[in-house]
């Protein structure tokens, strides 16, 4: 892991392995890169991987402003700049896929690729089930540890966490390192406005839509929509809920190297 400079007034934690064309894979809201280490262990074979920690998570800086989409839209366009290395492939779960959308409507030219893995399609998608938000409500009122544990059943399809449990562990140790709130509510409020639809059928980019079939936080209906818009198909992940990247890591990583090879 090394910092990186890649604005005056912002620095990310960074993970950087493997050569070739470039891939970055960017992580969830209230997630870190850690969520992408196994993918990253196939990719680095044909590909530079970079993964990073967003703005507010880990050792990454933690400003009190700029958690919105495009803003950490613009932090990617921003780290391949500084990387000097694009274009690039752009790989995100969750929020991370929203922000790998809004990167490549802002700089087109610095993307070759854009992979979304249970990511939202914005106000048209069928909204959370009412059950969900009640767990999250309740969740959001815990400690961090307790909070996190209380997502795991909305997170996980399977029961990978509890055979994991130290990757639930190492995920509240940086998350509770201070970060402001609003690195929190910030980018959940911003990515239920963002709409990618219109702006999807224009993009002249290559584009894979990756989909836990048993996601109860952003419905599968989410990615029809969002490949739809891409002139591409939707893959649903067997076994797999919203954390699909973690769950089933494999079947992830066999699915981004085929679209990878395909570019």
């Amino acid at each position: 892991m090394t910092r990186l400079q890649i604005a005056p007034d912002l620095s990310l934690d960074i993970a950087d392995h493997g050569d070739g064309p470039l891939v970055m894979l960017i992580a969830g809201g209230m997630m870190d890169m850690d969520q992408w280490a196994p993918v990253a262990d196939t990719l680095c074979n044909s590909h530079r991987v970079v993964r990073y920690d967003q703005r507010g998570i880990g050792e990454s800086d933690q400003p009190t402003d700029g958690y919105t989409v495009d803003q950490f839209a613009q932090d990617a366009v921003n780290l391949i700049k500084t990387l000097d290395a694009g274009p690039a492939v752009l790989i995100g779960n969750s929020l991370g896929g929203t922000v790998a959308m809004g990167a490549a409507f802002a700089a087109p030219e610095l993307v070759r690729g854009i992979v979304t893995c249970a990511a939202n399609a914005g106000p048209t998608g069928p909204p959370t089930p009412p059950e969900t938000m009640q767990h999250m409500m309740r969740g959001a009122q815990l400690p961090v540890p307790q909070a996190a544990a209380a997502m795991m059943d909305i997170l996980f399809a399977t029961d990978f966490i509890d055979e994991h449990p130290d990757m639930l562990d190492e995920a509240v140790e940086k998350r509770s390192k201070g970060a402001p709130m609003i690195a929190t509510l910030g980018p959940l409020q911003s990515v239920l406005t963002f709409d990618p639809i219109e702006r999807l059928k224009s993009l002249d980019i290559p584009m894979l839509v990756l989909h836990g079939e048993e996601d109860v936080l952003v419905l599968p209906d989410h990615a029809q929509l969002l490949a739809d818009a891409a002139g591409t198909t939707a893959q649903l992940i067997p076994n797999a809920g919203h954390a699909l990247v973690v769950e089933q890591s494999d079947a992830v990583a066999e699915a981004l190297s085929e679209f990878l090879a395909s570019l």
